[in-house]
């Protein structure tokens, strides 16, 4: 078990998107995210994702700055406010750089597609896209068409995974043809994602483990196709906070999604709450006893006291 982060220029990030108010995973994450880079000497970048122009509203975005201050996180890299996210770090900065990626893709992999989210959640047995539109043959540039990748049956993706090791997971299952440029013609989230981690040399990524199967499509994408440094990176998929209303027929929560507005920390905020549950909370989302845990500084040193340990 690997229990220190042995990475040379370790850099990592916090990679909201301002698409809701931010929820109390959303907090957690950061906060492992946090100690962890100060604890094993890191550096932090904030690097929001506002690709998607239609879900982002100005109060999301001055949320994330918020949120991060009331729970007392720095970081070393990216935007100090709204107005310099929006002159100096948003990602239509970076656009050209997705879209040079896009063009090292093989043409031969990508397949047009006309599907609408309706449609395809009619027609799909699993969740994955059931490649209606693979033989098609539409034209690339047919208006409001996407481009896919084609995912052979038994393609994988290879990822280290800390304190677990390699980890390998098959794409075909856990991810299908997966979308390279939007209908609006511009990039998709898992190839900006890639490109923007390659840019800001980001090599240590904390997320949850419902985005294993965008680690996965991310992999691949670094390894085979776009030239870049990603699939060196080294993951900590952890654990999801959950709403315990309403129930799923699994007998567990369904997943805190900020498009729901589930339990915003904007509320926790504006009614006085103190962020002492969500340091608790990252205590035992990285194994660690949250007993004398009552404020960031002593989650920190008992990262740092615990995982010195363990070297």
């Amino acid at each position: 078990v690997m229990n220190s982060i042995k990475i040379d220029n370790f850099k990592t990030r916090f990679a909201p998107t301002p698409s809701g108010f931010l929820h109390e995973g959303n907090g957690i994450s950061f906060i492992i995210t946090y100690v962890l880079a100060r604890t094993f000497g890191g550096k932090i970048l904030l690097r929001i994702d506002d690709l998607d122009a239609g879900r982002m509203r100005l109060e999301y975005l001055e949320d994330i700055f918020q949120t991060l201050d009331w729970l007392g996180l720095d970081y070393d890299e990216g935007a100090t406010g709204v107005d310099d996210f929006k002159k100096n770090y948003a990602q239509h900065h970076r656009l050209d750089l997705y879209f040079e990626a896009l063009k090292k893709i093989d043409p031969l992999v990508l397949y047009a597609c006309n599907c609408s989210r309706k449609q395809i959640q009619h027609d799909s047995k699993t969740g994955l896209y059931p490649q209606t539109c693979r033989l098609k043959n539409l034209p690339f540039e047919t208006p409001e068409t996407a481009l896919r990748i084609k995912i052979g049956a038994e393609t994988t993706a290879h990822f280290e995974e800390w304190q677990q090791g390699f980890q390998t997971i098959n794409l075909a299952e856990t991810v299908g043809d997966f979308v390279v440029r939007q209908k609006n013609g511009l990039p998709s989230y898992q190839l900006a994602s890639v490109v923007d981690d390659d840019f800001f040399k980001v090599n240590f990524i904390v997320r949850g483990q419902d985005l294993l199967s965008s680690t996965a499509a991310q992999v691949f994408l670094s390894q085979h196709f776009i030239d870049s440094d990603f699939y060196k990176t080294v993951f900590f998929h952890h654990i999801l906070a959950y709403e315990t209303e309403p129930a799923s027929p699994l007998g567990m929560g369904v997943k805190l999604s900020k498009s729901q507005g589930a339990r915003a920390l904007k509320a926790w905020r504006e009614s006085g709450k103190s962020p002492i549950e969500l340091f608790q909370k990252a205590a035992e989302w990285l194994g660690l006893s949250n007993e004398n845990i009552f404020n960031l500084e002593d989650l920190l040193h008992l990262c740092k006291v615990y995982f010195s340990l363990k070297k």
